[in-house]
Protein backbone atom coordinates (compact mmCIF):
# COMPACT_ATOMS: atom_id res chain seq x y z
CA UNK A 1 0.00 0.00 0.00
CA UNK A 2 1.29 3.47 -1.46
CA UNK A 3 1.03 6.36 1.12
CA UNK A 4 -0.08 10.01 0.23
CA UNK A 5 -0.64 13.30 2.10
CA UNK A 6 -3.76 15.35 0.85
CA UNK A 7 -4.36 18.81 2.47
CA UNK A 8 -7.74 20.34 1.57
CA UNK A 9 -8.97 16.96 2.42
CA UNK A 10 -12.31 18.25 4.23
CA UNK A 11 -13.22 19.97 1.00
CA UNK A 12 -15.74 19.11 -2.06
CA UNK A 13 -12.26 18.45 -4.72
CA UNK A 14 -10.33 16.98 -1.97
CA UNK A 15 -12.71 14.45 -0.17
CA UNK A 16 -13.34 13.34 -4.09
CA UNK A 17 -9.39 12.95 -4.21
CA UNK A 18 -9.32 10.69 -0.53
CA UNK A 19 -11.87 8.76 -1.85
CA UNK A 20 -10.37 7.62 -5.11
CA UNK A 21 -6.79 7.56 -3.96
CA UNK A 22 -8.23 4.86 -1.24
CA UNK A 23 -9.77 3.10 -3.65
CA UNK A 24 -6.10 2.82 -5.62
CA UNK A 25 -4.85 1.36 -2.80
CA UNK A 26 -3.07 4.47 -1.29
CA UNK A 27 -3.28 5.02 2.76
CA UNK A 28 -4.17 8.84 2.77
CA UNK A 29 -3.49 10.94 5.65
CA UNK A 30 -6.24 13.38 5.14
CA UNK A 31 -5.58 17.09 6.24
CA UNK A 32 -8.07 19.68 7.43
CA UNK A 33 -8.52 23.08 9.63
CA UNK A 34 -11.74 23.78 10.28
CA UNK A 35 -14.06 20.64 9.42
CA UNK A 36 -13.25 17.60 11.72
CA UNK A 37 -16.53 16.18 11.25
CA UNK A 38 -16.75 15.80 7.97
CA UNK A 39 -13.29 14.49 7.71
CA UNK A 40 -14.07 11.96 10.78
CA UNK A 41 -17.17 11.18 8.73
CA UNK A 42 -15.14 10.51 5.83
CA UNK A 43 -13.05 7.98 7.84
CA UNK A 44 -15.99 6.04 9.18
CA UNK A 45 -17.37 5.67 5.40
CA UNK A 46 -13.73 5.03 3.84
CA UNK A 47 -12.11 2.79 6.53
CA UNK A 48 -14.67 -0.24 5.47
CA UNK A 49 -12.19 -0.57 2.21
CA UNK A 50 -9.23 1.70 2.54
CA UNK A 51 -7.49 3.69 4.94
CA UNK A 52 -8.15 7.42 5.31
CA UNK A 53 -6.56 9.10 8.74
CA UNK A 54 -7.71 12.36 9.52
CA UNK A 55 -5.40 15.48 10.84
CA UNK A 56 -5.91 18.99 11.71
CA UNK A 57 -3.04 20.95 10.02
CA UNK A 58 -2.18 24.95 9.99
CA UNK A 59 -1.22 25.51 7.15
CA UNK A 60 0.66 28.58 7.89
CA UNK A 61 3.09 27.23 10.24
CA UNK A 62 6.27 25.61 8.78
CA UNK A 63 6.77 23.73 11.96
CA UNK A 64 3.35 22.12 11.88
CA UNK A 65 4.11 20.76 7.95
CA UNK A 66 7.29 19.49 9.25
CA UNK A 67 5.45 17.46 12.32
CA UNK A 68 3.02 16.01 9.43
CA UNK A 69 5.94 14.53 7.40
CA UNK A 70 7.72 13.21 10.38
CA UNK A 71 4.24 11.61 12.30
CA UNK A 72 3.54 9.92 8.34
CA UNK A 73 6.85 8.59 8.04
CA UNK A 74 6.46 7.36 12.28
CA UNK A 75 3.32 6.22 11.34
CA UNK A 76 3.61 4.61 7.62
CA UNK A 77 7.44 4.45 7.03
CA UNK A 78 6.96 6.25 3.78
CA UNK A 79 5.43 8.70 1.73
CA UNK A 80 4.85 8.42 -1.56
CA UNK A 81 2.25 11.36 -3.00
CA UNK A 82 1.91 14.83 -1.63
CA UNK A 83 -1.53 16.49 -3.20
CA UNK A 84 -1.72 20.06 -1.90
CA UNK A 85 -5.01 20.97 -2.45
CA UNK A 86 -5.83 23.34 0.26
CA UNK A 87 -6.74 26.56 -0.43
CA UNK A 88 -9.31 29.76 0.27
CA UNK A 89 -10.42 32.70 -1.92
CA UNK A 90 -12.25 35.88 -1.92
CA UNK A 91 -13.83 37.93 -4.82
CA UNK A 92 -13.48 41.39 -4.22
CA UNK A 93 -12.11 44.44 -6.28
CA UNK A 94 -8.50 44.48 -4.99
CA UNK A 95 -8.85 47.91 -3.30
CA UNK A 96 -11.69 46.05 -1.14
CA UNK A 97 -10.09 43.17 -0.53
CA UNK A 98 -9.33 41.89 3.54
CA UNK A 99 -7.70 38.77 2.98
CA UNK A 100 -5.14 38.93 0.26
CA UNK A 101 -2.13 37.82 2.36
CA UNK A 102 -3.52 35.24 3.72
CA UNK A 103 -4.75 33.57 0.10
CA UNK A 104 -1.46 34.17 -0.47
CA UNK A 105 0.25 32.64 2.66
CA UNK A 106 -2.62 29.49 2.73
CA UNK A 107 -2.88 28.54 -1.28
CA UNK A 108 0.64 29.56 -2.53
CA UNK A 109 3.08 29.28 0.52
CA UNK A 110 1.12 26.59 2.45
CA UNK A 111 1.99 24.24 -0.85
CA UNK A 112 5.52 25.45 -0.83
CA UNK A 113 5.43 24.22 3.20
CA UNK A 114 4.27 21.39 2.17
CA UNK A 115 6.66 20.57 -0.53
CA UNK A 116 9.67 21.74 1.85
CA UNK A 117 8.58 19.55 4.82
CA UNK A 118 7.99 16.52 2.92
CA UNK A 119 10.66 16.27 0.07
CA UNK A 120 13.54 14.97 2.38
CA UNK A 121 11.81 12.48 2.51
CA UNK A 122 11.13 11.75 -0.79
CA UNK A 123 14.56 12.40 -2.10
CA UNK A 124 16.05 9.93 0.58
CA UNK A 125 13.68 6.97 -1.21
CA UNK A 126 14.91 8.62 -4.69
CA UNK A 127 11.11 8.61 -6.07
CA UNK A 128 7.96 10.47 -5.32
CA UNK A 129 4.85 12.26 -6.41
CA UNK A 130 3.90 15.53 -6.05
CA UNK A 131 0.14 17.45 -7.19
CA UNK A 132 -0.71 20.43 -6.97
CA UNK A 133 -4.32 21.78 -7.30
CA UNK A 134 -3.87 25.17 -8.85
CA UNK A 135 -6.41 27.18 -11.29
CA UNK A 136 -8.21 28.20 -15.04
CA UNK A 137 -7.19 31.18 -13.10
CA UNK A 138 -3.53 30.72 -12.67
CA UNK A 139 -3.17 30.47 -16.21
CA UNK A 140 -5.39 33.78 -17.30
CA UNK A 141 -6.62 35.43 -14.22
CA UNK A 142 -9.25 36.76 -12.72
CA UNK A 143 -11.15 40.16 -12.36
CA UNK A 144 -11.95 40.48 -8.66
CA UNK A 145 -9.97 37.51 -8.01
CA UNK A 146 -6.75 39.00 -8.23
CA UNK A 147 -4.95 37.58 -5.48
CA UNK A 148 -5.93 34.31 -5.83
CA UNK A 149 -5.12 34.18 -9.13
CA UNK A 150 -1.78 35.02 -8.02
CA UNK A 151 -1.28 32.42 -5.59
CA UNK A 152 -2.42 29.92 -8.18
CA UNK A 153 -0.17 31.55 -10.70
CA UNK A 154 2.55 31.22 -8.39
CA UNK A 155 2.05 27.63 -7.86
CA UNK A 156 2.27 26.81 -11.80
CA UNK A 157 5.70 28.78 -11.87
CA UNK A 158 6.95 27.09 -8.88
CA UNK A 159 4.78 23.29 -10.08
CA UNK A 160 7.63 24.13 -12.84
CA UNK A 161 10.46 24.90 -11.23
CA UNK A 162 10.22 22.31 -8.68
CA UNK A 163 10.04 19.59 -11.26
CA UNK A 164 13.54 21.16 -13.03
CA UNK A 165 14.84 20.94 -9.25
CA UNK A 166 14.05 17.69 -8.46
CA UNK A 167 13.35 15.40 -11.30
CA UNK A 168 17.18 14.15 -11.64
CA UNK A 169 16.42 12.60 -8.26
CA UNK A 170 13.40 10.77 -9.02
CA UNK A 171 10.49 13.06 -8.08
CA UNK A 172 7.82 14.10 -9.98
CA UNK A 173 6.12 17.72 -9.78
CA UNK A 174 2.56 18.14 -11.93
CA UNK A 175 -0.13 20.30 -10.89
CA UNK A 176 -3.79 20.13 -12.18
CA UNK A 177 -5.62 23.69 -13.25
CA UNK A 178 -9.78 23.47 -12.88
CA UNK A 179 -12.22 25.10 -14.69
CA UNK A 180 -15.53 26.20 -13.18
CA UNK A 181 -16.27 22.87 -10.23
CA UNK A 182 -19.49 22.64 -8.57
CA UNK A 183 -18.31 22.81 -5.27
CA UNK A 184 -19.17 25.18 -2.01
CA UNK A 185 -16.55 27.60 -3.25
CA UNK A 186 -18.73 28.91 -6.11
CA UNK A 187 -22.02 28.72 -4.12
CA UNK A 188 -22.37 32.03 -3.63
CA UNK A 189 -23.22 32.35 -7.56
CA UNK A 190 -26.59 32.36 -8.76
CA UNK A 191 -28.71 29.52 -10.72
CA UNK A 192 -28.24 32.64 -13.92
CA UNK A 193 -24.51 32.65 -13.25
CA UNK A 194 -24.23 29.42 -13.42
CA UNK A 195 -26.22 28.93 -16.87
CA UNK A 196 -24.22 31.79 -18.46
CA UNK A 197 -20.77 29.95 -16.97
CA UNK A 198 -21.92 26.70 -18.46
CA UNK A 199 -23.13 28.18 -22.00
CA UNK A 200 -19.19 29.42 -22.45
CA UNK A 201 -17.95 25.73 -21.93
CA UNK A 202 -17.48 23.68 -24.78
CA UNK A 203 -18.89 20.68 -23.37
CA UNK A 204 -21.85 22.19 -21.78
CA UNK A 205 -21.13 21.35 -18.35
CA UNK A 206 -19.87 22.65 -15.24
CA UNK A 207 -17.02 19.99 -14.11
CA UNK A 208 -17.61 17.72 -10.72
CA UNK A 209 -14.51 16.74 -7.86
CA UNK A 210 -14.81 13.45 -9.73
CA UNK A 211 -13.28 15.50 -13.30
CA UNK A 212 -10.50 16.31 -10.66
CA UNK A 213 -10.20 13.61 -8.68
CA UNK A 214 -9.66 11.38 -11.85
CA UNK A 215 -6.83 14.27 -13.29
CA UNK A 216 -4.76 13.70 -10.38
CA UNK A 217 -4.61 9.62 -10.52
CA UNK A 218 -3.91 10.20 -14.30
CA UNK A 219 -0.96 11.80 -13.64
CA UNK A 220 0.34 10.03 -10.76
CA UNK A 221 -0.21 6.85 -12.94
CA UNK A 222 1.95 8.90 -15.47
CA UNK A 223 5.64 7.89 -15.03
CA UNK A 224 6.83 10.30 -17.94
CA UNK A 225 4.75 13.16 -17.43
CA UNK A 226 6.64 15.96 -14.63
CA UNK A 227 6.20 19.86 -14.69
CA UNK A 228 3.04 20.04 -16.66
CA UNK A 229 -0.32 21.77 -15.10
CA UNK A 230 -3.23 20.04 -16.47
CA UNK A 231 -6.18 21.82 -17.48
CA UNK A 232 -9.53 20.36 -16.65
CA UNK A 233 -12.15 22.97 -17.30
CA UNK A 234 -13.97 21.03 -20.27
CA UNK A 235 -12.40 23.58 -22.92
CA UNK A 236 -13.81 26.81 -21.03
CA UNK A 237 -10.49 28.69 -21.68
CA UNK A 238 -9.46 27.82 -25.04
Amino acid sequence: MKVAILTGASGGIGSQIAQILCENDYAVIGCYRNNAAVCDAMASDINISGVFQPYCLNLRSEDEAIDLAKYTMETFGRIDLLVNCAGIGEIAPLTESLRWEEIIDINLCGTIRMCKAVLPFMLRRGKGDIVNISSVWGNCGSACEAPYSASKGGINAFTKALAKEVGVMGIRVNAVAPGFIDTEMNSSLTARDIADIRDDIPLRRTGTPDDIAKAVLNLVNSPYVTGQVITVDGGWTI
